[in-house]
């Protein structure tokens, strides 16, 4: 093919394409279609951006505000049950380590039925998935933990009662020798 053809069917291909997107976005009745995808795109992302805004100002609130940001998304998802942003927000106070009122596997339910939905669009999905992995995780790091300390106080009683029979065996010890001392004492004396 020469370089004439790849030029023209190159700017076929982009022209195409370009049409295409036009095409997508234009789509509806006129203008205020566009703007409404637009819009639409827009508040999408714009998710994903407040949801973070959120979770760096939640870090940093008392935990009487906390209480307070948690029972007012409480009350917005009480009268509204769909609103996608308050259960994120709810899902990020219940998985958050700097949230006062943490539960992580009331977050991890609530994050894996939002997943579920298969409503995100993939900005929302690819965080939800990374809050949803970090509980998992969390949940399993917390398990280990716990595995973990029940080990080491079952050694260390193990260890106290060794050190308590190790105590008893010495004195005994003791009392021999006591008793040996005392019989040699008394042969001694016997044998003069």
């Amino acid at each position: 093919m020469n370089s004439k053809n790849f030029t023209i069917l190159l700017c076929s291909l982009v022209l195409g394409c370009a049409c295409s997107n036009n095409a997508i976005v234009s789509s509806g009745t006129g203008n205020a279609g566009r703007t409404n995808t637009l819009k639409t795109s827009a508040f999408k992302q714009n998710n994903v951006v407040e949801l973070l805004a959120f979770i760096d100002s939640y870090s940093n609130l008392t935990p009487e505000m906390q209480k307070k940001v948690f029972a007012e998304t409480n009350q917005i998802l009480a009268e509204n049950k769909n609103n996608l942003l308050s259960r994120f927000k709810l899902a990020t106070m219940l998985a958050l380590p700097s949230s006062r009122l943490r539960d992580n596997a009331k977050a991890q339910n609530l994050l894996q039925d939002i997943l579920q939905e298969n409503t995100l669009n993939p900005s929302d999905f690819a965080l939800i998935s990374l809050l949803y992995e970090y509980t998992t995780d969390n949940a399993k790091q917390s398990q280990k933990s716990r595995e973990e300390a029940k080990k080491l106080e079952s050694a260390q009683q193990k260890h106290e009662a060794l050190e308590l029979k190790n105590k008893v065996l010495e004195q005994k010890l003791n009392e021999l020798k006591n008793i040996e001392k005392t019989m040699n004492d008394r042969d001694s004396k016997s044998s003069n």
